[in-house]
């Protein structure tokens, strides 16, 4: 069984990997520190089984399974400091994990589990398990995307993006700085954006509030949205209400 271990800290890393070592069964095929790289040796190596950490900064672990494809999910083992309650989440769902500091009595129970769900049909249930407790975990609104180009990924915060155009079967995030294309559909991130955050003006184009600067009226009662990047958008009449009802809501004006 192929295993990758993803840890923030070093030492944690370190420790399981020496551990790993009396399975004579296990080969360890590579760690990583961050969610971003995790995703990136995931789709990469292919392991078997990946020993992941629950917090660590930038992509935490529940977002690293998010960032895969349903059909390269491998088995996962979270590594986490939660507490009981959160501990009961994961039992509920017959997803496995250890809880820092890791003893050697429940890695071994943990990797047996793993190795009777590879041995046998489980690892389809075990997917759809991962993936029904990631639903239960996801929060509200998104909080961060993921754009993957080549070998490159690049995590953008939910605060640095101004405007969403459609691509075809993407989206494009405009920033200050830059463009990410990512494999979204609009109605999807209409649905997962903060609605006080964002507003849709068009099928084509979402928009972050504070970000706009000017309105200028057309006759056919819809409205030209310029924003404080000099970017300017057409807000069709699908979507001047949403507008007029933002307008509406705020008693000093655009600003």
């Amino acid at each position: 069984m192929r295993v990758l271990i993803v840890d923030d800290e070093p030492l944690a890393r370190r420790g399981l990997a020496l551990r790993l070592k009396r399975f004579s069964d296990l080969e360890v095929v590579g760690e990583c520190e961050d969610g971003a790289s995790a995703v990136q040796q995931i789709l990469d190596l292919v392991p078997d089984l990946v020993l992941l950490d629950v917090q660590m900064p930038g992509l935490d672990g529940f977002e690293v399974l998010n960032a895969l494809p349903k059909d390269k999910m491998p088995q996962v083992i979270f590594v986490t400091a939660y507490d009981e309650h959160a501990i009961r989440a994961f039992e509920v769902h017959a997803v496995d994990y250890l809880l820092k500091p890791v003893t050697e009595e429940r890695l071994a129970a943990a990797i047996d589990h793993a190795e009777k769900s590879m041995r046998g049909v489980s690892a389809q249930r075990s997917a759809n398990l991962i993936s029904k407790l990631l639903e239960d975990q996801r929060p509200k609104y998104l909080a961060r995307f993921i754009s993957k180009t080549g070998s490159r990924i690049c995590i953008v915060q939910q605060e640095q993006v101004l405007w969403i155009a459609a691509a075809g079967d993407y989206a494009e995030l405009h920033t200050r700085n830059s463009v990410h294309l990512i494999r979204e559909t609009m109605d999807t991130l209409a649905q997962n954006l903060d609605p006080g955050q964002f507003i849709r003006v068009h099928r084509s184009t979402i928009v972050r509030l504070n970000q706009i600067l000017e309105l200028q009226i057309r006759d056919n009662g819809e409205f030209d949205v310029r924003l404080r990047d000099g970017s300017q958008h057409r807000c069709s009449r699908t979507y001047a209400k949403s507008i007029e009802s933002w307008l509406r809501s705020k008693p000093t004006g655009l600003q």
